[in-house]
């Protein structure tokens, strides 16, 4: 199994004393070097990646990579003390919350423009199956610009 999570640099950076004693408590060792972070236990793995700005000395992004072959209360504490600093899992193939708001909001200023509307259609007597058939094409480049939007943010 293997699990990632997201903290922001700064955040990682002033509780990684933390980190560090959640390592010892279920021992993991330090296996790394200096350009590979990693600590090893007996039932668990943990990489931690990171992303530096160097001209300013600090960290952006870091990211915990867990690895294991089943769930650990080492597992279980290290997402306990991610959850307390707000960091988030990371998902791959899904979305986040955050990302289907965009999508979400994206698609609703391109239904304004591309939309169909009824009423208007209606009123200018156009044929039922006219109408019909300008909604379905719509609700398939619909499709098409939800699936381009999930491609651009995933």
């Amino acid at each position: 199994m293997k699990k990632e999570f997201d903290l922001e640099g700064s955040t990682y950076s002033n509780n990684k004393a933390d980190f560090k004693r959640i390592l010892r408590k279920h021992g993991l060792r330090w296996k790394g070097s200096l350009g590979n972070f990693e600590w090893i236990g007996r039932d668990d793995k943990v990489t931690a990646y990171f992303d530096r700005d160097e001209q300013k000395g600090i960290t952006l992004n870091a990211r915990l990579v867990w690895e294991g072959k089943k769930k650990s209360d080492f597992l279980s504490e290290l997402t306990d003390w991610i959850k307390s600093l707000h960091g988030a899992p990371v998902r791959r193939g899904g979305l986040t919350k955050d990302t289907k708001q965009k999508i979400q909001r994206e698609l609703e200023f391109w239904d304004k423009i591309h939309e169909p509307s009824v009423e208007a259609m209606k009123a200018e007597s156009r044929p039922e199956s006219w109408i019909t058939k300008d909604l379905e094409e719509w609700k398939a480049k619909r499709k098409e610009k939800e699936k381009e939007l999930k491609r651009k943010y995933s």
